[in-house]
C-alpha cells in the first residue's frame, strides 16, 4: 500500500489545494524540498540495508565457506525459477562461481 492510500483523504485534498495556490516562484522551492526529502529517504534506506547486511554478516561469520556457498547457490536457484517463471531469465546455463 503507498503513502498516499494511507493518508487521510482530507490532508491529501487540503495539501492539494494549498499546492495548487502557490505562485510559481513557491513551486520551484517546494520541489527543491520534496528532492531534499526524498533523498533524506534513499540515505536512511541505504543506511538500513548496510546495517541489516553488517547484522546478517555476523551472523554468518563461523558458518563453514562450503555451507554459505551451497545456501548461496539454493537461494541462485531459487531466484532463476521465479524468473523463468515470471518469464523475466535470461536464456543459458548457470555458469556458477
Amino acid at each position: 500500500m503507498t503513502q498516499i492510500a494511507l493518508t487521510e483523504p482530507s490532508l491529501l485534498r487540503r495539501t492539494v489545494v494549498e499546492v495548487a495556490n502557490l505562485p510559481d516562484d513557491d513551486l520551484v522551492i517546494l520541489l527543491d524540498i520534496v528532492t531534499l526529502l526524498k533523498q533524506q529517504r534513499t540515505t536512511q534506506m541505504v543506511e538500513d540495508i548496510g546495517r541489516a547486511a553488517r547484522q546478517r554478516a555476523m551472523v554468518l561469520r563461523d558458518q563453514p565457506h562450503d555451507q554459505l556457498a551451497a545456501q548461496f547457490r539454493e537461494v541462485g536457484e531459487k531466484i532463476r525459477h521465479q524468473a523463468i517463471t515470471n518469464g523475466s531469465a535470461i536464456e543459458g546455463d548457470w555458469e556458477g562461481d
